[in-house]
């Protein structure tokens, strides 16, 4: 009777390539400052900034290559006008390999928060 080989499982349990925060932050907070040091708040137009400096953002960490990750990214703008502002994200997390990483913009008259969740995948 022939012997037969067996061998031990090849798949990764790991990011060869894993998240790195200070990366990402660097790429938001220059893209939210390149693209909004000329902006002049208003509303009907706030909606496509965020979708456009979103859109932004993700190309730009896509390109760094973090294998085995989501992205997901949230631009909110808001003006200022004698109000207040919370905001509030909960789900689950993996403290080991999840990550995230944001900024805030602040000007006198609108102020806009850019977050990226980096969520790790099998």
């Amino acid at each position: 009777m022939p012997t037969t080989m067996k061998y031990m499982p090849s798949y990764r349990m790991e990011s060869k390539n894993p998240y790195k925060r200070e990366i990402c932050e660097t790429i938001i907070r220059e893209v939210v400052n390149d693209m909004l040091s000329s902006f002049v708040y208003a509303n009907s137009d706030a909606s496509q900034v965020c979708n456009n400096i979103s859109e932004e953002i993700k190309s730009r960490v896509k390109t760094l290559g973090f294998d085995r990750y989501k992205l997901v990214c949230i631009v909110t703008i808001g003006e200022k006008y004698y109000q207040s502002f919370t905001s509030t994200v909960k789900f689950l997390w993996d403290a080991e390999k999840d990550g995230y990483a944001n900024y805030v913009y602040d000007t006198q008259h609108f102020f806009a928060i850019a977050t990226l969740y980096a969520l790790y995948y099998d």
